[in-house]
This record gives structure tokens, sequence and C-alpha cells, in this order.
């Protein structure tokens, strides 16, 4: 085994020791794609390293980034994506999750979009040298024209809304799973289903990512609570397991308010939040 071979062995032991990685489908993705490929470093060791390297900075701020091995993880276990698979990534960054779909997906295809045209070039490059050249990249501004639906999509930027273009995207059943901060709750990678015109969380983490750039300031603060006992005053921290159920505001009746603890307002979605137990 080589050099890099054995340092993504041995990332992937302590993901497993850590209990990190459970999957052997994830696992071996994980073995298929050289990640040292996608990182833009000199130290080949630094990219089997389980932590967050930044890949693009403007301005002093680091604007994209490859995410740590064990949130990538935890994001796909999420996702569950399955051979033949349609699947939409929204950040292509590096390009190395973009691989590992790809390689979860197998027969079916995947679609990455960026806004960044220089991380495309490069991502271009990086997978078309894996063996990825089917993983079709598109910039964020042509979003709007792609009309087919996909079984899963991923965010890999922090956002404080499902965007309506992800909401009109995501099959009946399908999963999405994004780092939402819609500030109750902390900022969390929350995994959902959807049923209907609603998607129920079947999971989270807490997390830190770079924030979604081109989501428009629309925030909007309100936030109504049901409150059945002092015990929910306070706000739960980022690790307190809670059940989240989202839908479209267009679509929104009272009956979201019933049994939450909390009821967050964005621009497009409303979130009701409860304490799992």
């Amino acid at each position: 085994m080589n050099r890099e071979g054995s340092l993504r062995e041995g990332l992937i032991a302590h993901l497993e020791r850590t209990r990190v990685l459970r999957d052997p489908h994830i696992a071996a993705a994980l073995r298929a794609v050289d990640r040292h490929r996608f990182v833009p470093t000199t130290e080949v060791e630094e990219a089997y390293e389980d932590k967050a390297l930044a890949i693009k900075e403007r301005d002093g701020s680091v604007i994209s980034s490859i995410s740590q091995p064990s949130m990538i993880v935890h994001m796909l276990a999420l996702l569950d994506v399955h051979a033949g698979n349609h699947v939409l990534e929204i950040g292509t960054g590096s390009g190395y999750n973009a691989a590992l779909l790809a390689q979860l997906a197998g027969a079916g295809n995947v679609v990455s979009v960026e806004l960044e045209r220089d991380l495309i070039e490069s991502a271009r490059a990086a997978l078309d040298e894996q063996g990825f050249a089917r993983v079709m990249l598109v910039h964020a501004g042509d979003l709007a024209r792609v009309h087919r639906l996909f079984d899963r999509i991923i965010v890999t930027a922090r956002s404080h809304d499902i965007d309506p273009d992800w909401w009109r995207l995501l099959t009946p059943g399908g999963r999405i799973v994004v780092p939402l901060d819609i500030g109750y709750g902390g900022e969390r990678a929350i995994g959902f289903v959807r049923e209907g015109d609603r998607l129920h969380s079947i999971g989270s983490y807490a997390c830190a990512f770079v924030e979604l750039r081109g989501e428009k300031d629309e925030t909007d603060p309100a936030m109504f609570f049901r409150t059945r006992s002092a015990r929910y005053d306070r706000e739960p921290g980022a690790n307190t397991p809670l059940d989240v159920v989202a839908v479209e505001r267009l679509n929104a009746d009272a009956s979201l308010l019933e049994g939450a603890d909390a009821v967050v307002a964005r621009p497009h979605t409303l979130f009701a939040v409860t304490r799992a137990f």
C-alpha cells in the first residue's frame, strides 16, 4: 500500500473507531476517492486529518472549504444514497463530496452546483482525474433552469431557510440534508424526508459551516412559541435531540402549531420544532 493509501486507511480506521463511520457503502466510497487530489495543500498528511480545510478565501474570510471528514460521513449517512439515485449537491467546493456521491449513486447521476467559477474549473479537473467525468457541474445562476427531480439533495453550506428551488426539485419521498441555522436550537445539519408537502426530520448533528452565498437577506425573525412547561423557556442547545417539521409558507396551516415547542418563520419555510425524547 502506498503512502496515500495508508493515510486514507488511517482516517477510515479513526472514523470507525469513534463510531462515526458505520455504513460499509460509505466506507467503500471513502476508499475509492483520493481526498488529497481535491485539497489545495502540499502536505498529503493534512488531507487525511479529520478536520475542515479552507480552499478559497476572500478579503481575509473563508468563503469555501472542504468539510471535516466526520461531518461528511454524518451527512452522507442521513442522506442515505442508493445506487441509481439522482443526487443534487448545492455547493461543489473542491468536488470531493461530489465524487463520494457519484461513487454511492453508481448508475444514478450527480449534479453539483457552485457559485465560484474558478472552483467549478478546479473541481472539474479533479473529478475528471479521479474518473468522475459523469458528475455534472452547474453554475448557481443556472439552477433555475434545472427541472428534473432528484431523489436526494445535499447542501454543503449554512442556510437560514429551505430554498424554493430545493422544494421544487425534491421528489416525493426524497431526502434533503442541509446545515440550518433558523435561530432556534443552534446550527445543525438536519436530514429530512419529504412526506407530501412537508419535510420531517430524521436526525441532526451540531455543525459549523461557511454561510451559503447568494442567499438573499430576507431573514424573518418572527417566532411563535407554544410552551407546555417552564423547561421550554430556554432555547435547546445544538446537541439537544429535536424533531423538526418544515413546510413551505404557502402550504402552512394551523396544524403546524399543534404540539410544537416553537414555530420559526422564515421567508419561504415554516419550521415546527419539538424536543425529541
